[in-house]
């Protein structure tokens, strides 16, 4: 893997473990209620839809869609950024010696 996008994927993980950091912290900072003590809740329904309605599978197509054509954006820019890269390194390499 290239230096750039081992750069991309450890900012990536630091930002998402910061922020799930942050938010642990904020919940255990919150005073929490005596729990009482209950009957027991009956389970999950067991009549539970399993399709999704129209409304949401259109919403998740276009979601696919939209995340597709992201992740298609950015291989793009990174093989043409990498081939600059490696023209750049080579007149540089010539350059000097």
């Amino acid at each position: 893997m290239s230096r750039l996008l081992l750069a991309c994927v450890f900012a990536l993980m630091s930002v998402v473990g910061i922020a799930g950091v942050a938010s642990a912290r904020e919940i255990a900072d919150t005073p929490v209620a005596a729990q009482q003590t209950t009957a027991v809740e009956p389970g999950p329904s067991v009549n539970a839809p399993q399709e999704l309605s129209p409304e949401e599978r259109a919403e998740t197509k276009k979601k696919l869609w939209m995340g597709g054509i992201a992740v298609v954006l950015f291989v793009l820019v990174y093989y043409r950024n990498k081939k600059r890269w490696a023209v750049w390194r080579k007149e540089r390499k010539a350059k000097k010696g």
